[in-house]
């Protein structure tokens, strides 16, 4: 079987779990940034789905490779939008600052998420706690550790986990 069901699943799993990652985040910060947020989510689940991928199907390499470049696209897409909608060609200009933001959010996960490596227990809630820390404005009354329990964002992942590790292992040869 080709990787395209596998692919279209990940990143349809990439996309649910970023937005419903990002709203529960959205709801324990006060004054949080949601682009901020938004960002930051999607680079970290993309991360996580791909070292999910490499460590349950050594031979899908380039699905892997490809998840995470997910957050480009995503920023692609979007910019394309604007422009379309917009007479103001300037505008998507933005898209050059969103990707260099998104290269630094990347890296940051990619180099925290050990590759091949199933990214699940104490590993998983380091980095989300780190995740919890870039995304809180400063002044926050909690501390990053008592807001990520308060909204459970390790159990949504290890169930994106488990659902995307499940669903590669069935598919792939």
């Amino acid at each position: 079987m080709s990787d395209i069901q596998p692919a279209i699943f990940s990143t349809l799993g990439i996309f649910s779990t970023s937005q419903e990652i990002s709203g529960l985040a959205m709801s324990s910060l006060t004054d949080g940034d949601a682009e901020l947020v938004a960002e930051e989510t999607l680079c970290f689940v993309s991360v996580v789905t791909a070292r999910t991928i490499e460590a349950v199907a050594p031979g899908m390499d380039e699905l892997s490779q490809s998840l995470l470049v997910t957050p480009f696209l995503y920023r692609d897409y979007l910019v394309g939008s604007v422009m379309l909608e917009s007479s103001d060609a300037t505008r998507g200009s933005q898209g050059v600052l969103i990707g260099k933001r998104l290269e630094r959010k990347s890296a940051f996960y990619t180099a925290h998420l050990p590759v091949s490596k199933l990214p699940t227990g104490s590993v998983l809630r380091n980095v989300a706690l780190m995740w919890m820390g870039r995304i809180s404005p400063p002044g926050m009354p909690t501390g990053p550790e008592e807001r990520l329990d308060g909204i459970g964002v390790t159990d949504r992942l290890e169930s994106h986990i488990r659902l995307i590790a499940s669903h590669v292992r069935q598919v792939s040869p």
